[in-house]
């Protein structure tokens, strides 16, 4: 909950709540829930406390290779910044789609000879709420701090309400498009325990794990968070492109057995393309579809 795409203000009364009624226990950190609220606090804290020279850089970041909506620009005070969001909406317009664009503002303070020196970045939403915090040098963290931005769900050790040949839709917005893929394997609750199946933009497939946003890893995107927490069930019909998907999913539903089955297929199927030697692994689905009677 505290790494959820949802602004700070509101994680810290949830968090309290949760440390008040968490008990101790040996054998957890109990006064996990404590620690996280309170670096939520500093987070805040740090927007004001600033030493003399201080500059916040603003940018805004747009999923697409098109880039920044209006830029950057550069201030001495943290409110001006965020000020300057909304300013910047009302004279340019939203862009085609707002629930893909983010901000994020670092800090920046002096340093010796000086060079200013990265401090630490806040990363907002279109309308500026604050949604997550990181220290740019572990050295600037306090003591017992906690992070509050988990890189691609590196932490997410969670169970999942899903089932292996179940049709989910990834969402990490506003840092990257919605994309569909199909559960493979649900080991673990580690971060690696969900497996999916997902389609290329060359028409190939590939696999990989779930909480780790493996499903953008050949798409020119990126994202702050796991696409694990705003999942869902995918019901409705499949465009075209995606519709061996479908196929997929009701064989892994008829016989789970078989997500491990086509997991290693793909993985042991390297099929690159020969003139791009970024290319990663991923099986073609005619050669799928035999080999599986799909």
């Amino acid at each position: 909950m505290a790494l959820a795409p949802a602004p700070i203000e509101k994680k810290i009364p949830a968090l309290d709540l949760i440390a008040e009624q968490t008990v101790y226990d040996p054998e957890w950190d109990y006064q996990y829930p404590l620690k996280l609220a309170k670096s939520a606090r500093t987070a805040l804290n740090e927007r004001y406390d600033n030493p003399p020279g201080t500059v916040f850089w603003l940018r805004d970041w747009h999923y697409s290779d098109e880039g920044c909506y209006f830029g950057d620009a550069f201030f001495y005070d943290f409110d001006a910044a965020v000020r300057y969001i909304g300013e910047q909406q009302k004279e340019c317009g939203d862009p085609d789609d707002p629930n893909y664009l983010s901000h994020s503002i670092d800090k920046y303070i002096s340093g010796e000879n000086g060079i200013m020196v990265e401090y630490c970045q806040w990363i907002l939403n279109l309308s500026g709420e604050i949604w997550y915090f990181d220290y740019g040098n572990s050295k600037f963290e306090p003591e017992d701090w906690e992070e509050l931005l988990d890189y691609g769900g590196n932490g997410l050790y969670l169970p999942v309400p899903f089932k292996p040949g179940d049709i989910v839709m990834a969402d990490c917005r506003p840092f990257a498009k919605e994309k569909r893929v199909v559960i493979l394997e649900i080991g673990d609750d580690d971060c690696c325990g969900l497996q999916c199946l997902f389609m290329r933009p060359n028409g190939k497939m590939s696999v990989g794990a779930f909480k780790h946003n493996s499903f953008l890893r050949d798409l020119d995107e990126n994202s702050h968070i796991s696409g694990l927490y705003r999942a869902a069930l995918w019901t409705l019909e499949l465009p075209e492109e995606e519709a061996p998907l479908a196929a997929i999913s009701a064989a892994v539903k008829a016989n789970t057995a078989l997500g491990s089955d086509i997991w290693g297929y793909v993985v042991e199927h390297k099929t690159y393309d020969k003139d791009d030697e970024n290319d990663v692994p991923g099986a073609v689905w005619a050669e799928l579809k035999e080999s599986y009677g799909l």
